[in-house]
């Protein structure tokens, strides 16, 4: 059961989840909320207080955000630590702040131990199976996975997350946990697929456009990458690169061994996969903030309710930029007092994610604006 905080208690919050690029790791989203505490009902050691004893450590909280009469679950997790603090002098204006954090942090505190361990199965089944080891109760909209992952024997002290990234990045696909609590599993087809190749909505300077606050473009070298390297657990290293890409740029190289897929023939293709999307390098937009009370019937159900994976526009006629691009994190930040609403979501190129597709129109011309995944 759930208790309702005053909203007149809420000074602000602030809400992240996700990575700053595809090619990252996804940890714990976190939510850090600041109360108003003149009542001293978030005093965790206060037995009078309205929501005694509930103010501890571990205790799950959610962060719900209405518009329009719709209600958007934004945060769902659990709190971490309860720190008073006072914004005046001699103990006036006292406040809380609340840090929390989603279950991917109860994960990284998961040991599996298990005599017997997880059997050969697909990515998503193993994901599944170390989620129930955590709890049966959670949540969860897991793909089945492309890529099968390799019997892991007899288990002991074995972190879940760690070993749930691995299994991310042997499936090169990405887990993250949605507003309402749900752990998400997108595996490597999930971009190919509705609804992630449709644009959601077009940012950018024309009439008809949703309105953007700041957009940061980048054209780097942090993405080029010309020399892949990838060894499965008990495999052979697989190597590929690109000569013309290294005599421009030099060799970059990327490395990942211990993977868990149960071929080499799969970890070339992988290999093959990272070296055709990252060798050569463009003009990207790296981030987009939105304020969402400049067009708010527009904006606040975009910026509620875009997520993880979500596809976009955007267009800026001066860079000469219009391209579709994917939501990577998600970051809000709140100012009650100002009533002020911020979002800023990491982007990456949608672009490199244009593969073949039997019969889908803008997808069916392969080798002209398309190339086979696996």
């Amino acid at each position: 059961s759930w208790t309702t905080l005053p909203a007149t208690d809420v000074l602000g919050l602030s809400i992240r989840k996700g990575r700053n690029h595809a090619l990252d790791r996804i940890e714990a989203g976190e939510a850090i909320i600041y109360l108003k505490n003149a009542s001293g009902d978030y005093y965790p050691d206060n037995s009078g207080g309205t929501y005694s004893p509930n103010v501890k450590p571990g205790k799950a909280i959610t962060v719900v955000a209405t518009y329009d009469s719709t209600a958007y679950s934004i945060f769902y997790g659990f709190i971490e630590a309860l720190t008073p603090s006072w914004v005046g002098k001699g103990g006036k204006g006292p406040v809380i702040t609340l840090r929390c954090a989603d279950v991917m942090k109860n994960l990284a505190r998961l040991l599996l131990n298990d005599g017997t361990g997880y059997s050969q199965e697909v990515s998503g089944t193993r994901i599944d199976n170390v989620l129930d080891d955590l709890s049966a109760n959670i949540g969860r909209d897991l793909d089945t996975g492309q890529s099968t992952v390799k019997a892991t024997g007899a288990l002991a002290n074995v972190n879940a997350m760690s070993h749930l990234q691995t299994v991310q990045l042997s499936e090169a696909g990405y887990m993250f946990v949605a507003g309402d609590g749900d752990v998400q599993f997108h595996d490597r087809h999930a971009r190919l697929k509705s609804p992630y190749t449709t644009s959601q909505a077009t940012f950018g300077d024309d009439g008809g456009e949703m309105f953007y606050a700041n957009v940061s473009l980048s054209s780097d070298d942090e993405m080029i990458m010309n020399d892949i390297r990838l060894t499965r657990d008990g495999g052979a290293e697989q190597v590929v690169s690109d000569a013309t890409s290294q005599g421009d740029y030099g060799q970059r190289s990327l490395s990942r061994t211990g993977l868990l897929v149960t071929t080499d023939a799969e970890m070339l293709s992988q290999a093959q996969y990272f070296l055709k999307r990252y060798k050569d390098p463009a003009m990207r937009a790296t981030s987009i903030t939105v304020h969402a009370d400049r067009d708010a019937d527009n904006l606040y159900p975009k910026v509620l309710g875009y997520d993880i994976g979500t596809r976009i526009t955007l267009r800026l006629n001066q860079a000469s930029i219009d391209k579709e691009y994917h939501i990577e994190s998600v970051h809000h930040t709140v100012d009650a007092k100002e009533r002020r609403w911020a979002t800023k979501w990491q982007l990456s190129d949608a672009s490199d994610q244009v593969y073949w597709a039997l019969g889908v129109a803008g997808l069916s011309e392969l080798g002209e604006t398309t190339w086979l995944a696996y």
